[in-house]
């Protein structure tokens, strides 16, 4: 006796009726041979078992894909922000470099003598214009004589909120002897205000360029993976 023939008909990956030897049935409980259910329910269980699998792997592939493609976004956008930061980092420790030898030359250019405060000049400035907070400021007026003989008579432009000499106060003036306006009284408050913008900029240029080495130390293997 020859061996009977099933199939099941699909469509839209769902059953949609059963043949047994060339019958067609809508659904299983229509078929009246409980062997020939038993039959066809194995295979449809064995169908959906591979439709399953094959959705998860196609799935999973799906998934790397997306894991490649966002990777490779990440990856452009790690580099980019690297990118910035080195940019801001060489920018800030270029001014640095540029403003200490800036002040190293002003520095060895200078030449002193010994000035007299003649006169103190009060001005008000704004110290919050938001909040119109005034705040009154003294600069002394200092007169000496440069080494060529010239008298000179130099309003300093460092100022203090509280009158820092007083008329007749006898002072080191540091000039530049090609420009002998650009003065200032000898102090530690003067020389160290040469090094405020050397001082900033060299400190953020350290910190964007320490920031930078962590970060491409941290993620080795995100650029391993790029090249």
């Amino acid at each position: 006796m020859p061996a009977k023939k099933y199939s099941i008909n699909w469509e839209n990956d769902e059953p949609v009726s059963f043949e047994v030897d060339g019958v067609v049935y809508k659904s299983l409980d229509h078929i009246p041979s409980e062997a020939d259910r038993e039959k066809l329910t194995a295979m449809l269980d064995g169908s959906l078992d591979q439709q399953f699998e094959k959705e998860l792997r196609d799935f999973d592939e799906e998934f790397k894909k997306d894991w490649e493609a966002h990777k490779k976004t990440s990856i452009k956008a790690e580099k980019l922000i690297l990118g910035v930061f080195t940019g801001v980092a060489v920018l800030m420790l270029l001014i640095a470099l540029v403003s200490s030898a800036s002040a190293i030359l002003k520095l060895s250019r200078e030449e002193s003598a010994t000035g007299r405060v003649v006169q103190i000049i009060e001005r008000r400035e704004y110290i919050n214009e938001q909040d119109r907070i005034i705040e009154d400021y003294y600069y002394p007026v200092v007169e000496f004589v440069s080494q060529d003989g010239r008298p000179h008579s130099v309003q300093m432009t460092e100022g203090s909120s509280a009158p820092s000499h007083e008329v007749g106060d006898e002072v080191t003036v540091l000039y530049n002897p090609e420009h002998p306006l650009e003065a200032r009284i000898q102090s530690f408050g003067s020389s160290a205000l040469m090094w405020v913008l050397p001082g900033i900029t060299g400190i953020l240029g350290l910190a964007f360029l320490g920031g930078v080495i962590a970060v491409r130390k941290l993620m080795p293997s995100t650029e391993n993976s790029q090249s």
